[in-house]
Protein backbone atom coordinates (compact mmCIF):
# COMPACT_ATOMS: atom_id res chain seq x y z
CA UNK A 1 0.00 0.00 0.00
CA UNK A 2 1.46 3.40 -0.91
CA UNK A 3 1.99 6.21 1.58
CA UNK A 4 -0.58 9.01 1.35
CA UNK A 5 0.16 12.64 2.27
CA UNK A 6 -2.38 15.46 2.53
CA UNK A 7 -1.42 18.74 0.87
CA UNK A 8 -2.90 22.06 2.04
CA UNK A 9 -3.19 25.42 0.29
CA UNK A 10 -3.27 28.87 1.84
CA UNK A 11 -2.67 32.38 0.53
CA UNK A 12 -0.38 35.20 1.62
CA UNK A 13 -2.27 38.49 1.46
CA UNK A 14 -0.37 41.76 1.18
CA UNK A 15 -2.11 45.12 0.80
CA UNK A 16 -2.15 46.30 -2.81
CA UNK A 17 -0.84 43.00 -4.23
CA UNK A 18 -2.38 39.84 -5.64
CA UNK A 19 -2.70 36.97 -3.18
CA UNK A 20 0.23 34.56 -3.31
CA UNK A 21 -0.73 30.86 -3.07
CA UNK A 22 1.40 28.61 -0.87
CA UNK A 23 1.31 24.87 -0.22
CA UNK A 24 2.20 22.85 2.85
CA UNK A 25 2.08 19.30 4.16
CA UNK A 26 0.61 20.59 7.44
CA UNK A 27 -2.63 22.49 8.01
CA UNK A 28 -1.90 26.06 9.05
CA UNK A 29 -4.01 28.57 10.90
CA UNK A 30 -4.14 32.05 9.39
CA UNK A 31 -1.68 34.35 11.18
CA UNK A 32 0.64 37.26 10.47
CA UNK A 33 3.28 36.12 8.00
CA UNK A 34 7.03 36.70 7.89
CA UNK A 35 8.20 34.14 5.33
CA UNK A 36 9.17 30.49 5.12
CA UNK A 37 10.08 29.50 8.68
CA UNK A 38 12.08 32.68 9.31
CA UNK A 39 11.76 35.27 12.07
CA UNK A 40 10.17 38.45 10.72
CA UNK A 41 13.30 40.55 11.16
CA UNK A 42 15.33 38.05 9.09
CA UNK A 43 13.02 38.15 6.08
CA UNK A 44 13.37 40.95 3.49
CA UNK A 45 9.61 41.53 3.60
CA UNK A 46 9.38 40.95 7.35
CA UNK A 47 8.31 44.48 8.20
CA UNK A 48 5.61 44.62 5.53
CA UNK A 49 2.01 43.90 6.42
CA UNK A 50 1.07 40.36 5.37
CA UNK A 51 -1.45 37.80 6.56
CA UNK A 52 -1.69 34.08 5.91
CA UNK A 53 -5.21 32.82 5.28
CA UNK A 54 -6.63 29.67 6.83
CA UNK A 55 -5.40 26.60 4.94
CA UNK A 56 -7.74 24.24 3.14
CA UNK A 57 -7.17 20.79 1.62
CA UNK A 58 -5.70 20.93 -1.89
CA UNK A 59 -5.48 17.16 -2.38
CA UNK A 60 -3.31 14.14 -1.61
CA UNK A 61 -0.07 12.70 -2.94
CA UNK A 62 0.48 8.96 -3.07
CA UNK A 63 4.11 7.88 -2.78
CA UNK A 64 6.03 4.59 -2.42
CA UNK A 65 6.12 2.77 0.92
CA UNK A 66 8.73 4.18 3.26
CA UNK A 67 8.41 7.76 1.97
CA UNK A 68 8.63 10.40 4.69
CA UNK A 69 8.20 14.14 5.02
CA UNK A 70 11.48 16.04 4.59
CA UNK A 71 9.97 19.54 4.78
CA UNK A 72 6.45 20.79 5.45
CA UNK A 73 6.97 24.00 3.45
CA UNK A 74 7.83 23.86 0.69
CA UNK A 75 6.19 20.44 0.60
CA UNK A 76 9.10 18.03 0.18
CA UNK A 77 9.13 14.25 0.50
CA UNK A 78 12.07 11.88 1.05
CA UNK A 79 11.52 8.93 -1.30
CA UNK A 80 13.57 5.77 -0.67
CA UNK A 81 16.10 5.34 -3.48
CA UNK A 82 15.23 8.71 -5.02
CA UNK A 83 16.04 11.31 -2.35
CA UNK A 84 14.20 14.55 -1.66
CA UNK A 85 11.45 15.65 -4.03
CA UNK A 86 9.80 19.09 -3.91
CA UNK A 87 6.12 18.50 -4.68
CA UNK A 88 5.56 21.92 -6.32
CA UNK A 89 5.97 20.61 -9.88
CA UNK A 90 4.11 17.39 -9.07
CA UNK A 91 1.00 19.26 -7.92
CA UNK A 92 1.28 21.72 -10.83
CA UNK A 93 2.02 24.99 -9.03
CA UNK A 94 5.28 25.72 -10.86
CA UNK A 95 6.38 25.56 -14.45
CA UNK A 96 8.66 22.62 -13.63
CA UNK A 97 8.20 19.23 -15.25
CA UNK A 98 7.71 16.22 -13.02
CA UNK A 99 6.99 13.65 -15.75
CA UNK A 100 9.87 11.38 -14.63
CA UNK A 101 8.21 11.11 -11.21
CA UNK A 102 4.99 9.69 -12.69
CA UNK A 103 5.78 6.09 -11.68
CA UNK A 104 6.63 7.22 -8.12
CA UNK A 105 4.10 9.90 -7.23
CA UNK A 106 0.42 10.34 -7.92
CA UNK A 107 -1.33 13.69 -7.34
CA UNK A 108 -5.02 13.47 -6.40
CA UNK A 109 -6.45 17.02 -6.34
CA UNK A 110 -9.32 17.77 -3.94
Amino acid sequence: MPERFAVYRYEIERPGEADEPRYSLAPMQGVGYAGNDEPSDAHPRGNEAAEATQSHPAGHVEAPDGTSIASFEPPTLEIPGRGRVDLSAVIGVTEGDAAELGPLLRWLPA
